[in-house]
């Protein structure tokens, strides 16, 4: 039985990963800053993703799922502000990586998954931090394939549109109808990364089709 990592428990999205994964078969250990009430998996409430050690035995893969949202103009952030977004979405997500990757054996296989958005290519008014944090995540996984290519540890980008939960009623204008399931969603991920072939796509993009119906 394998093992999978997930930071960021306590999110929507890592919660539904979280129900697939176990769906599956596999044994989850979750991290979170917030606590998580879940007997199903193994848990650790943590202050910090700083220097976390993880149990990499059989490990197939490392959920990074940790963020924060804010919509808001740039000029109407507070310096604590700016530095909560970077931190969350960027900082500590290179820390929860450069952990596992010192304790990882890299003659295994395993999946790094970074959870980003759409924002990583248009971010726009009121996401600016946000999106240039998420951008700044996918550069990562571009630069960690190249440098792991020799391996079989793949690292994953995942974006996707706004999701039906608290981070997306944040979100202002938004068409109800466009809004993305999170199970769904969790299901095309885990489908994707865990199917055993040698085709592999490290940027996966993830949206509501519009479908225009003609009487």
């Amino acid at each position: 039985m394998t093992n999978w990592i997930v930071t960021g428990a306590s999110g929507s999205l890592a919660s539904a990963c979280i129900e697939v994964l176990l769906a599956k078969g596999k044994v989850v250990h979750g991290f979170s800053r917030k606590m998580v009430e879940d007997e199903r998996i193994s848990f650790k409430q943590v202050p910090d993703y700083h220097g976390i050690k993880f149990d990499t035995e059989k490990c197939e893969g490392l959920l990074v799922a940790q963020g924060l949202f804010l919509y808001e103009q740039i000029d109407s952030m507070s310096v604590s502000e700016v530095s909560e977004l970077v931190d969350a979405n960027f900082l500590s997500q290179i820390h929860v990586v450069h952990s596992f990757l010192q304790q990882v054996n890299k003659n295994n296989r395993a999946n790094i998954i970074i959870l980003g958005s759409t924002s990583a290519y248009e971010a726009g008014k009121g996401t600016v931090i946000y999106g240039a944090a998420k951008a700044g995540m996918l550069a990562f996984v571009k630069a960690l394939n190249k440098e792991y290519i020799d391996t079989d540890i793949r690292f994953w980008f995942v974006s996707t549109g706004t999701l039906a939960n608290e981070m997306g009623a944040k979100v202002p204008n938004q068409d109800p109808d466009s809004l993305l399931d999170p199970l769904l969603v969790a299901q095309r991920i885990i489908e994707a990364v865990t199917t055993a072939s040698n085709l592999w796509e490290p940027e996966i993009t993830i949206r509501r089709r519009h479908i225009r119906l003609v009487n």
